[in-house]
């Protein structure tokens, strides 16, 4: 019993050793331990109503259409075709990785926010813009994402969003992945966000596209429901935060 007593022991004391130094290890070559958060809980919709609208207030000043009047859903052949504009951006995603204790996605980010003073690096892995539906009847744009400081940042301020990337354009009806590149800065901004402490900031997507009713005369409709999926590796030197392990 004392030699079976004196083996596990022995086990135990190899297993500790063997941690230790392999943390030591980590922290030494600046590695820190590794710890993955997916965020995937974040969705905006990218639709044509709000363009349409101001297409249509600009068709006004020009005479061709009264003012307040609906554009019609066929371009008519008594009127001279046009080419025209569409910017095409997304309401303003508020991401907030630091929620209250009581909140219902607090479990998620817990860990993170308590080795928050201890990460000693961030990579993203992954990010993508995952199309979940679409009823447009046109192409989706190239779309900018972009981001700004404060979660409630003014849609209007430019001065407020920092373009991290660009993501390609789709057909119409596309369902899927679409990859993401970033622009030079664009990844260490992004960071820096995730780095904070309070992690709060808005994210958007803003894109533009031409339409010659020509070619086709239709009016356009529908909306497309984007997800945001980004997979971040935080390194946490155990050296400096035993307890936010």
């Amino acid at each position: 019993m004392k030699q079976h007593q004196t083996l596990n022991s022995y086990v135990a004391w190899a297993h500790l050793t063997a941690v230790a130094i392999g943390l030591s290890w980590l922290t030494a070559c600046g590695g820190g331990v590794p710890v993955e958060v997916r965020i995937d809980e974040y969705t905006f919709a990218l639709g044509v109503d709000d363009a349409l609208a101001s297409l249509s207030d600009s068709l006004a000043q020009t005479g061709l259409f009264p003012q307040g009047g609906a554009l019609p859903e066929i371009w008519p052949d008594a009127l001279p075709d046009i080419t025209y504009d569409l910017s095409l951006k997304t309401a303003p995603m508020s991401v907030d990785l630091t929620p209250p204790a009581d909140a219902e996605n607090a479990d998620k980010y817990a860990k993170i926010n308590k080795a928050s003073e201890v990460v000693s690096r961030i990579e993203i892995n992954d990010l993508v813009l995952r199309v979940e539906q679409s009823s447009l009847t046109l192409p989706i744009p190239e779309l900018t994402l972009q981001v700004a400081d404060a979660p409630d940042a003014n849609p209007d301020d430019r001065r407020a969003w920092f373009t991290i990337g660009k993501i390609p354009g789709a057909e119409p009806g596309f369902v899927g992945d679409l990859a993401f590149e970033w622009v030079p800065g664009g990844e260490t901004f992004f960071n820096t966000q995730l780095s904070d402490d309070l992690k709060e900031f808005a994210v958007r997507g803003v894109g533009n596209i031409s339409f010659d009713t020509a070619q086709n005369p239709n009016l356009p409709r529908g909306i497309a429901k984007l997800r945001l999926i980004v997979v971040a590796t935080f390194f946490v030197e155990p050296t400096q935060g035993k307890d936010a392990l």
